[in-house]
């Protein structure tokens, strides 16, 4: 696998993981047996808050906004809560936004949307068949794990 395509599974390793803090933090901060966007719509969550350590949050449609000191991070939920989908947009945007260092070569938009298109081609990211977010790519070695 080429350097900038290895550089481009780190990013989207820490996307996920900044996600899944986020998505954490926030089902700590509102104690509910139902998901996230449910408890959001059944007003268990309110639309906009602010958590710990400075984080805030907004929903909007079938996905949640944070902001924390080092960036900010756009989630769209697809199944059973799960919050480790993206898209080019999203990642893009997270690199973009997020204070870390070591993507420089992907900060041009050509490059990183080659990169990404190769990933999807060798199958390492894939778009599941599924009903919510049907525009997310997940992992392959995560989808394995989900329901439909």
């Amino acid at each position: 696998m080429a350097e900038l395509q290895k550089m481009m599974l780190e990013l989207i390793g820490d996307y996920i993981s900044c996600a899944t803090y986020m998505c954490s933090t926030l089902r700590d901060s509102y104690i509910t047996n139902e998901t996230l966007l449910r408890s959001r719509r059944i007003n268990l969550i309110p639309k906009d808050g602010e958590l710990s350590e400075g984080i805030t949050f907004s929903f909007h449609g079938t996905g949640c906004y944070f902001e924390f000191e080092n960036g900010n991070i756009d989630i769209d939920f697809g199944p059973d809560d799960r919050c480790d989908g993206f898209d080019d947009y999203r990642l893009y945007e997270f690199l973009e936004q997020t204070k870390s260092g070591g993507y420089k070569e992907l900060h041009d938009k050509y490059v990183f949307q080659g990169e990404f298109e190769k990933l999807i081609s060798a199958g390492v990211i894939i778009k599941p068949d599924w009903e919510l977010n049907s525009h997310l790519f997940y992992l392959r070695e995560r989808v394995g794990n989900a329901t439909k």
